[in-house]
Protein backbone atom coordinates (compact mmCIF):
# COMPACT_ATOMS: atom_id res chain seq x y z
CA UNK A 1 0.00 0.00 0.00
CA UNK A 2 1.30 3.43 -1.05
CA UNK A 3 0.58 6.84 0.76
CA UNK A 4 1.80 9.72 -1.92
CA UNK A 5 2.45 12.88 -0.48
CA UNK A 6 0.76 15.75 -1.98
CA UNK A 7 1.92 20.00 -1.37
CA UNK A 8 5.57 18.20 -0.41
CA UNK A 9 8.70 20.41 -0.99
CA UNK A 10 12.06 20.06 -1.85
CA UNK A 11 13.23 21.28 1.28
CA UNK A 12 11.53 19.18 3.44
CA UNK A 13 12.43 16.17 0.94
CA UNK A 14 16.32 17.30 1.63
CA UNK A 15 15.42 17.68 5.35
CA UNK A 16 14.46 14.00 5.46
CA UNK A 17 16.95 12.76 3.53
CA UNK A 18 19.57 13.89 5.97
CA UNK A 19 18.12 11.77 8.51
CA UNK A 20 16.68 9.07 6.61
CA UNK A 21 18.80 8.74 3.20
CA UNK A 22 17.94 5.71 2.31
CA UNK A 23 13.75 6.83 2.47
CA UNK A 24 12.40 7.13 -0.97
CA UNK A 25 8.77 9.27 0.24
CA UNK A 26 6.00 9.07 -2.52
CA UNK A 27 5.21 12.35 -4.04
CA UNK A 28 2.11 13.23 -6.05
CA UNK A 29 2.76 16.82 -7.96
CA UNK A 30 -0.61 18.26 -8.97
CA UNK A 31 -0.70 20.12 -12.57
CA UNK A 32 -2.04 23.02 -11.27
CA UNK A 33 1.00 23.79 -9.47
CA UNK A 34 3.59 23.21 -11.35
CA UNK A 35 6.18 25.22 -9.51
CA UNK A 36 10.37 25.02 -9.51
CA UNK A 37 9.56 21.90 -7.06
CA UNK A 38 7.62 20.29 -9.16
CA UNK A 39 10.24 20.29 -11.76
CA UNK A 40 13.14 19.55 -9.79
CA UNK A 41 10.83 16.21 -8.64
CA UNK A 42 10.85 15.48 -12.36
CA UNK A 43 14.20 15.54 -13.30
CA UNK A 44 17.30 16.30 -9.97
CA UNK A 45 15.54 14.52 -7.26
CA UNK A 46 13.39 12.03 -9.50
CA UNK A 47 15.96 9.18 -7.56
CA UNK A 48 15.64 10.62 -4.55
CA UNK A 49 11.93 9.78 -4.39
CA UNK A 50 9.57 6.59 -4.45
CA UNK A 51 6.82 7.05 -6.84
CA UNK A 52 6.43 10.24 -8.51
CA UNK A 53 2.49 10.71 -9.79
CA UNK A 54 0.51 13.24 -11.31
CA UNK A 55 -2.93 14.82 -10.65
CA UNK A 56 -4.66 16.84 -13.36
CA UNK A 57 -5.79 19.73 -11.31
CA UNK A 58 -9.51 19.07 -11.47
CA UNK A 59 -9.81 19.77 -8.15
CA UNK A 60 -8.32 23.10 -8.31
CA UNK A 61 -10.19 23.86 -11.26
CA UNK A 62 -13.65 22.92 -9.45
CA UNK A 63 -12.74 24.56 -5.76
CA UNK A 64 -9.97 27.46 -6.21
CA UNK A 65 -11.27 30.60 -5.71
CA UNK A 66 -8.44 32.24 -8.18
CA UNK A 67 -7.79 31.95 -11.98
CA UNK A 68 -7.89 28.33 -12.97
CA UNK A 69 -8.42 29.16 -16.91
CA UNK A 70 -5.07 27.64 -17.83
CA UNK A 71 -5.87 24.60 -16.37
CA UNK A 72 -7.83 23.12 -19.58
CA UNK A 73 -7.30 19.78 -21.33
CA UNK A 74 -5.26 20.80 -24.17
CA UNK A 75 -3.06 22.23 -22.09
CA UNK A 76 -2.33 18.74 -19.77
CA UNK A 77 -2.31 17.22 -23.24
CA UNK A 78 0.88 19.14 -23.98
CA UNK A 79 2.45 18.88 -20.64
CA UNK A 80 1.71 15.11 -21.19
CA UNK A 81 3.78 14.66 -24.23
CA UNK A 82 6.78 16.50 -22.31
CA UNK A 83 6.29 15.74 -18.60
CA UNK A 84 4.34 12.33 -18.94
CA UNK A 85 7.80 9.34 -18.70
CA UNK A 86 8.99 11.18 -15.55
CA UNK A 87 5.54 9.95 -13.77
CA UNK A 88 4.70 6.47 -12.40
CA UNK A 89 1.41 6.93 -13.32
CA UNK A 90 -1.41 10.21 -13.72
CA UNK A 91 -4.76 10.17 -13.47
CA UNK A 92 -7.59 11.36 -16.17
CA UNK A 93 -8.70 14.99 -16.89
CA UNK A 94 -11.64 14.49 -14.83
CA UNK A 95 -12.63 18.30 -14.82
CA UNK A 96 -16.78 17.51 -14.56
CA UNK A 97 -17.09 16.62 -10.50
CA UNK A 98 -21.25 16.17 -10.66
CA UNK A 99 -22.23 12.78 -10.39
CA UNK A 100 -23.68 12.92 -13.90
CA UNK A 101 -20.22 14.13 -15.47
CA UNK A 102 -19.46 10.18 -16.96
CA UNK A 103 -19.53 11.58 -20.22
CA UNK A 104 -17.53 14.66 -20.27
CA UNK A 105 -14.81 13.18 -18.40
CA UNK A 106 -14.55 9.71 -19.97
CA UNK A 107 -14.75 11.74 -23.68
CA UNK A 108 -11.82 13.50 -21.82
CA UNK A 109 -9.96 10.17 -21.01
CA UNK A 110 -10.72 8.87 -24.91
CA UNK A 111 -9.27 12.55 -26.19
CA UNK A 112 -5.54 11.86 -23.86
CA UNK A 113 -5.56 7.65 -24.79
CA UNK A 114 -5.93 8.76 -28.69
CA UNK A 115 -2.83 10.89 -28.04
CA UNK A 116 -1.28 8.15 -26.71
CA UNK A 117 -1.19 8.21 -23.15
CA UNK A 118 -2.94 5.88 -20.43
CA UNK A 119 -4.09 8.41 -17.99
CA UNK A 120 -5.88 6.37 -14.89
CA UNK A 121 -9.62 6.91 -14.84
CA UNK A 122 -11.67 8.43 -12.12
CA UNK A 123 -15.08 7.48 -10.85
CA UNK A 124 -17.17 10.20 -8.92
CA UNK A 125 -20.44 8.25 -9.34
CA UNK A 126 -19.84 4.78 -7.26
CA UNK A 127 -23.53 4.42 -7.61
CA UNK A 128 -24.34 3.57 -11.10
CA UNK A 129 -22.55 2.34 -13.56
CA UNK A 130 -19.45 4.53 -14.26
CA UNK A 131 -17.24 1.45 -12.31
CA UNK A 132 -18.93 -0.98 -14.22
CA UNK A 133 -17.85 0.84 -17.40
CA UNK A 134 -14.27 0.38 -15.94
CA UNK A 135 -14.13 -2.61 -15.41
CA UNK A 136 -15.72 -3.43 -18.92
CA UNK A 137 -13.02 -1.34 -20.50
CA UNK A 138 -10.16 -4.10 -18.68
CA UNK A 139 -8.20 -0.99 -17.10
CA UNK A 140 -5.94 -2.19 -14.63
CA UNK A 141 -5.99 1.03 -12.08
CA UNK A 142 -9.33 3.18 -11.71
CA UNK A 143 -9.14 6.25 -9.02
CA UNK A 144 -12.20 6.62 -6.72
CA UNK A 145 -12.40 10.50 -6.65
CA UNK A 146 -16.20 10.68 -5.57
CA UNK A 147 -17.11 12.81 -2.87
CA UNK A 148 -20.04 10.42 -2.28
CA UNK A 149 -17.72 8.25 -0.12
CA UNK A 150 -17.85 9.50 3.27
CA UNK A 151 -18.27 6.40 5.25
CA UNK A 152 -16.55 2.78 5.90
CA UNK A 153 -19.62 1.65 4.56
CA UNK A 154 -19.93 3.52 1.13
CA UNK A 155 -16.38 2.87 0.28
CA UNK A 156 -16.96 -1.26 1.22
CA UNK A 157 -19.74 -1.04 -1.25
CA UNK A 158 -17.87 0.32 -4.00
CA UNK A 159 -14.99 -2.08 -3.67
CA UNK A 160 -17.55 -5.16 -3.56
CA UNK A 161 -18.11 -3.89 -7.50
CA UNK A 162 -14.19 -4.45 -7.55
CA UNK A 163 -13.65 -7.87 -5.64
CA UNK A 164 -12.31 -10.02 -8.21
CA UNK A 165 -11.24 -8.02 -10.70
CA UNK A 166 -7.38 -7.45 -9.57
CA UNK A 167 -7.58 -3.58 -10.53
CA UNK A 168 -5.68 -1.39 -8.41
CA UNK A 169 -7.86 1.50 -6.58
CA UNK A 170 -6.70 4.94 -5.47
CA UNK A 171 -7.83 6.44 -3.41
CA UNK A 172 -7.84 10.10 -4.11
CA UNK A 173 -7.35 12.58 -1.00
CA UNK A 174 -8.14 10.49 1.74
CA UNK A 175 -5.34 9.19 4.12
CA UNK A 176 -7.98 8.16 6.88
CA UNK A 177 -7.01 4.92 8.90
CA UNK A 178 -10.33 3.54 9.59
CA UNK A 179 -11.20 3.38 5.46
CA UNK A 180 -7.73 2.47 4.02
CA UNK A 181 -6.94 -0.90 6.74
CA UNK A 182 -10.62 -2.10 6.48
CA UNK A 183 -10.43 -2.50 2.79
CA UNK A 184 -7.51 -3.04 -0.26
CA UNK A 185 -6.92 0.07 -1.34
CA UNK A 186 -3.87 0.03 -3.02
CA UNK A 187 -2.92 3.79 -2.90
CA UNK A 188 -3.92 7.04 -1.75
CA UNK A 189 -3.07 10.52 -1.46
CA UNK A 190 -3.43 12.94 1.36
CA UNK A 191 -2.24 17.04 1.58
CA UNK A 192 -3.98 17.10 5.13
CA UNK A 193 -0.55 16.12 6.75
CA UNK A 194 0.82 19.62 5.63
CA UNK A 195 -2.13 21.71 6.47
CA UNK A 196 -1.52 20.01 9.98
CA UNK A 197 1.47 21.60 10.50
CA UNK A 198 0.42 24.92 8.73
CA UNK A 199 -2.17 25.18 11.76
CA UNK A 200 0.43 23.82 14.74
CA UNK A 201 -0.06 20.15 14.96
CA UNK A 202 2.24 17.01 14.38
CA UNK A 203 1.18 13.61 13.97
CA UNK A 204 2.39 10.48 15.94
CA UNK A 205 2.37 7.03 16.09
CA UNK A 206 1.80 6.26 19.89
CA UNK A 207 2.90 2.74 20.44
CA UNK A 208 1.56 3.05 24.07
CA UNK A 209 -1.75 4.32 22.70
CA UNK A 210 -4.32 1.52 22.55
CA UNK A 211 -6.57 -0.21 19.70
CA UNK A 212 -5.58 -0.74 16.12
CA UNK A 213 -4.63 2.96 15.14
CA UNK A 214 -1.98 4.70 17.13
CA UNK A 215 -2.24 7.68 15.68
CA UNK A 216 -2.23 11.14 17.91
CA UNK A 217 -2.52 14.24 16.33
CA UNK A 218 -0.58 16.88 19.16
CA UNK A 219 -1.46 20.64 19.07
CA UNK A 220 1.70 22.62 20.00
CA UNK A 221 0.29 25.36 21.85
CA UNK A 222 2.23 27.90 19.78
CA UNK A 223 -1.13 29.97 20.31
CA UNK A 224 -3.73 30.23 22.44
CA UNK A 225 -6.61 28.20 21.00
CA UNK A 226 -10.38 28.93 21.29
CA UNK A 227 -12.52 27.10 23.20
CA UNK A 228 -14.20 25.16 20.16
CA UNK A 229 -11.09 23.59 18.73
CA UNK A 230 -10.72 20.84 19.74
CA UNK A 231 -8.11 19.44 17.05
CA UNK A 232 -5.88 17.69 18.67
CA UNK A 233 -4.26 17.22 21.81
CA UNK A 234 -2.85 19.85 24.12
CA UNK A 235 0.98 19.06 24.01
CA UNK A 236 1.45 20.54 27.58
CA UNK A 237 -1.11 18.19 28.91
CA UNK A 238 -0.05 15.23 26.54
CA UNK A 239 -0.43 11.72 28.28
CA UNK A 240 2.51 10.70 26.39
CA UNK A 241 4.82 14.10 26.46
CA UNK A 242 7.81 12.32 27.43
CA UNK A 243 7.78 9.51 25.21
CA UNK A 244 6.86 12.15 22.49
CA UNK A 245 10.10 14.16 23.00
CA UNK A 246 12.43 11.34 23.22
CA UNK A 247 10.21 10.21 19.77
CA UNK A 248 11.32 13.70 18.78
CA UNK A 249 15.03 13.01 19.50
CA UNK A 250 15.68 9.62 18.24
CA UNK A 251 14.23 9.68 15.21
CA UNK A 252 14.51 13.30 13.92
CA UNK A 253 17.01 14.79 15.94
CA UNK A 254 14.63 17.50 16.82
CA UNK A 255 13.22 19.02 20.19
CA UNK A 256 10.22 20.59 21.17
CA UNK A 257 11.52 23.82 20.41
CA UNK A 258 12.27 23.05 17.26
CA UNK A 259 8.51 22.67 16.05
CA UNK A 260 7.86 26.09 17.41
CA UNK A 261 11.13 28.24 16.76
CA UNK A 262 12.43 29.63 13.59
CA UNK A 263 12.35 26.79 11.27
CA UNK A 264 9.04 25.16 12.89
CA UNK A 265 6.79 25.09 9.98
CA UNK A 266 9.86 23.66 7.99
CA UNK A 267 10.34 20.60 10.91
CA UNK A 268 6.65 20.33 11.62
CA UNK A 269 6.32 19.07 7.92
CA UNK A 270 9.71 16.66 8.84
CA UNK A 271 7.68 15.35 11.53
CA UNK A 272 4.04 14.56 9.52
CA UNK A 273 5.90 13.00 6.50
CA UNK A 274 7.81 10.25 8.89
CA UNK A 275 4.22 9.72 10.21
CA UNK A 276 3.14 9.04 7.17
CA UNK A 277 6.13 7.13 5.95
CA UNK A 278 5.73 4.80 8.89
CA UNK A 279 1.68 4.83 8.45
CA UNK A 280 2.35 3.61 4.93
CA UNK A 281 4.46 0.24 6.00
CA UNK A 282 1.89 -0.25 8.94
CA UNK A 283 -1.16 -0.40 6.63
CA UNK A 284 0.59 -2.05 4.23
CA UNK A 285 1.36 -4.70 7.15
CA UNK A 286 -1.94 -4.80 8.13
CA UNK A 287 -2.90 -5.69 4.42
CA UNK A 288 -0.96 -8.44 4.33
CA UNK A 289 -2.39 -9.88 7.24
CA UNK A 290 -5.91 -9.59 6.37
CA UNK A 291 -4.80 -11.23 2.79
CA UNK A 292 -5.28 -8.28 0.65
CA UNK A 293 -3.54 -8.15 -2.22
CA UNK A 294 -2.27 -4.41 -2.93
CA UNK A 295 1.15 -4.42 -3.05
CA UNK A 296 2.87 -4.02 -6.58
Amino acid sequence: MKIYLSSFTRETLTGYKKRFPDAKPNVLISFAIRNRDAALFCKRHRSDIGDLILDSGAWTKNNALVDTTEITLRSYLAYLRVAAKYYSFYFNFDEDFNDNGFNTNYSNQLILEEAGFQPVPVVHDIHGDEIQVYIDKGYKRVALGSRQITSRSILDGAMRKFEGTGIKIHLFGNASFQLLVNAPIHSCDTAMWALHGKFGRVLYWNPRKEGENKTDKIYLDELTRTATDTNGISFCTYEFRQEFEEYLNSALNLQYYDLIGPNSAENKMLVNTHYLVQLERIITGIHREKGFATEE
